[in-house]
Formats: structure tokens, sequence, C-alpha cells
């Protein structure tokens, strides 16, 4: 060690020792930093961001503190990847082009363009539109990560919604009156709305900006909406007037949240319009479409509005993708000639062939069909009258009820309002800040900071809902 002043090395390095010599080399917890307790000659001195050299305390200049603050609140104001500003987004399935074969999805990166593309046609349904992950686009710095986004699974969740909407939505009476939530992961939902985007009105419900740790992989939702953007826009265009409402979920908005160093949680919670509103908007039944079978009950962001919806007396039906696939055409028991093609090749079908296909509408009563539906199907009603009837798919024995959620009681904004508050440690993230109020670092950007990972009462629990 140098004979010369401590004091002096330090005013010359422009820089502080934090420990003394002698002190063992430990790590403190990241909020142990703000105030440590030193022993000097048996007395205990309390020194709030100082250290000891020589017997000497010394401020260290570390007088950040910790901060728990909403996700959002905090892209929005420090920047979409706050903390994480040298890591890059994984964009998987990237394309250099759109849908429709070309680059125009370039000019959909700006935000009022494809807020254009997206926002309801109907102005009834405009108040429920959430424009949030669309507005991250505000940051060029996001902006010139992105890329039209597409993937297998994306191409099957666009057959069946086209499927949908051109055998069904079109052929029935009273389609208006029936409302589809679709509850799949992000960009599995924008590609169903795009096979439906000319036969109903399409609402998104996407509240949240990505992140390079984002717990709810948004970026993924966000390249599928520039991949479908100018279809969506174009079709949207030419929607009946009277066509039945689509609102687009993503069920990753609860995903499994597990170690607060690893993942900034960037969840957020469905809103959906309330049993009055929708009562208002004629809107007398409801399909919660879900990925399949596998899930038995409605996310648990989603139970109160479903329970409310049953109680004011709107059916709620389930209807898994999955009772929709790949068949033979060639397949006897239907003329008419099958599905709308949607691929070039084999189409959809509820239940696997033409023969179950018609069915449909007897699964999901709430659709009255055209007459001329059933003159494609002459052995439609002659079948369902038959006493020793049984139909070859069925619907999911479904009927929504109250269960205990971190998510009950928690609806704002009363009958005429839509939305949840957040329950504690949902959505939130733990920054440090400096005295003048910046924020120098999030817990899961590391950023420096020595953290054993979130404790609260919703950090490390998972995900919730069902599945």
């Amino acid at each position: 060690m140098s004979d010369q002043n401590p004091l002096d090395d330090l005013s010359r390095a422009g820089r502080i020792n934090r420990r003394a010599p002698q002190e063992p080399e430990t790590h403190k917890t990241w909020w142990e930093t703000s105030r440590r307790k030193f022993i000097i000659g048996g007395t205990a001195l309390a020194v709030t961001g100082a250290a000891l050299w020589g017997g000497v305390a010394l401020l260290s200049g570390d007088d950040t503190s910790d901060v728990d603050k909403d996700s959002l609140e905090l892209q929005k104001s420090s920047g979409w990847n706050v903390g994480s500003e040298e890591k890059r987004l994984t964009l998987t399935g990237a394309q250099t082009a759109d849908s429709q074969g070309g680059e125009n999805w370039r000019r959909y990166l700006e935000q009022s363009a494809l807020l254009s593309a997206y926002q309801p046609k109907s102005a009834q349904w405009m108040p429920f539109f959430v424009p949030t992950l669309i507005q991250s686009l505000q940051f060029e710095t996001l902006r010139n990560q992105l890329s039209p986004v597409f993937m297998p699974d994306m191409r099957e969740a666009y057959g069946r919604g086209q499927t949908i909407a051109k055998e069904f939505l079109t052929n029935a009476e009273n389609a208006g009156e029936t409302a589809i939530i679709v509850d799949l992961p992000g960009r599995d939902s924008i590609a169903f709305g795009a096979g439906m985007a000319d036969a109903a009105h399409l609402v998104t419900i996407f509240d949240n900006f990505p992140h390079p740790l984002g717990v709810t992989p948004s970026h993924e939702t966000l390249g599928a909406m520039l991949y479908y953007a100018g279809e969506i826009e174009s079709k949207q265009g030419s929607a009946p007037a009277n066509a039945p409402v689509v609102f687009l979920l993503d069920s990753n908005r609860l995903a499994a949240y597990k170690d607060a160093d690893a993942q900034f949680d960037n969840r957020y919670l469905a809103k959906l319009p309330s049993a009055q509103k929708f009562g208002e908007m004629n809107v007398k039944s409801i399909i919660y479409i879900t990925p399949d079978r596998t899930r038995a009950e409605e996310l648990d962001d989603l139970n109160e509005d479903f329970v409310e919806y049953k109680n004011k007396n709107i059916n709620v039906a389930m209807l898994p993708l999955s009772d929709f696939t790949q068949g033979d055409p060639n397949v006897a028991g239907a003329s008419g000639g099958g599905t709308w093609s949607n691929t070039g090749g084999q189409n959809y079908y509820y239940g696997g062939s033409p023969a179950s296909h018609m069915f449909f509408f007897y699964s999901y009563p709430f659709y009255r069909p055209y007459p001329m539906y059933y003159n494609r199907y002459p052995n439609y009603s002659s079948a369902t009258r038959s006493p020793s009837f049984r139909p070859p798919v069925t619907p999911p024995r479904y009927l929504p009820a109250a269960r205990p959620t971190v998510f009950s009681g928690t609806r704002i904004g009363g009958a005429s309002g839509v939305g949840r508050s957040k329950p504690s440690g949902f959505g939130r993230s733990t920054v440090r800040v400096s005295p003048s109020g910046s924020v120098v670092g999030t817990r899961a950007g590391r950023s420096g900071f020595y953290s054993p990972g979130r404790s609260g009462s919703f950090g490390r629990g998972g995900g919730v809902g069902g599945g």
C-alpha cells in the first residue's frame, strides 16, 4: 500500500475503494449496499453508502436504491429494453417477405400504419381495442430489430380460422350474435384472425411491450402482426358491417415466471367487455377458442368475466382448434365440395372429415345456418332427427364456474368498464434508481446487481391459468 494519504489516492484516481484491504472478499446482495455496519474499537458504526479504508470512513458514492415499478410504465419512461439495452431480440421464424409475398411490411414498422391496419373498422368495437403493443414501435431501437414472423403453427391457425369464417360464419343467419374469443399464443391468434379477417371484425388485446428478457414473448406477436398487416388491412375493409366480433388474445400473457434475475416481468391481463357491454352489442353467446382439449377451463384472468357472462344469460362454449384437422375431401359423406381451400391441398374439417364437418352447427347451436347450407348436406337433417343419432364429434363439457385465483375481485371500472388491476408482484420489475430518480439498471438486466432472485407474493410461483 502507498504511504500517501488514502484520501489523496482517492482524489487522484477518481474512484472509491469499497472495503478495507484486510476485509475478506465477500459479495453483498445489492440491496445491502445502501447501508452497512462497521465495528471500530468495539463500537458499531452505521455508515450509509460508505466503506472503511485504514480506519477512515469514505463515501462510496453508491447511494442508489431499489424500487418496485410497474413494468409497462417503466418501459414507457425508460425504454422498451430497459436494463438490457445490449441484448437483442430472438426472432424465431423471421422472414424477409410478408403474407402477400412482398416487402410492404416495412411501412407497417411505423406506429401509425400498423395502428391503421389493426384498429377495428366498426366504431362500436373501437373502445375495446388495446393498442399498447403497437405503440412500442415508437422506439427506433425496437423497429430496427423487427421483421415478419411466420411459423408452421401459424399456417394451421390461419387455415382453421379461414375454415370457420368461410364455412360457418358466412353460412349463419345470426353470426353477429356470437362473439369469438381467441386465446392462443399471440402469433397464432394473429394468424387465426388473418384467416377470418374478411368475415369478422378483429379486436386485438395485447397490453404490453416486448423486452429482450420478457416472460411474455410479445415480439413474436408483433412480428406476426407485421407478417399479416397488409392482408388484414385489405380484408377488414371488405368485412360486412354486421360481421361478428373476434377478440385476439395472447395466452402467453400469463406465462411461467421463475427467475427475476433472468426474466423481465412483462406479463399482463386481458381486457374484455363486461356482460352489460356485450348485451348492449346484442351479443348472446361466446365461443372461447383454445389450442386443444388439454385446456379444460378458461385462463385465470378470465374466470370472473366468464362467470359473469353465464350469470347474465350469455351462453359460453369452448372450441378447441384441434377439433379441426385436415382430411381427404374425397371421403364420402357430403355433397358440395367440402370446406374452403386454404392451402391448395387438403382442407380443414370439423371432426376431420366432410362426414363430421356438417355437425358443427349441431355442436354449437348458437348459430342458425341458412337453408342453403342444409341443401349442401342432405343427410344432415335426417341424421340429427334419428333416435339413435350420435354426433361424430362433440364439444368439450365446459361451463364457467367461479374459482379462487390471484385475480379474484380485481375488476376495475365497474359494469361499464373493462380490465382488471394487477395483483401484487404481477407485471412488476425491481429497478435500481439514482438519487435524481433515473433508472440505472433492472434486476433482470443484472447491471452489476448481486441478486439472488425475487422475493414476494407473486414473484417465483411460475405461471397461472389453465395451460
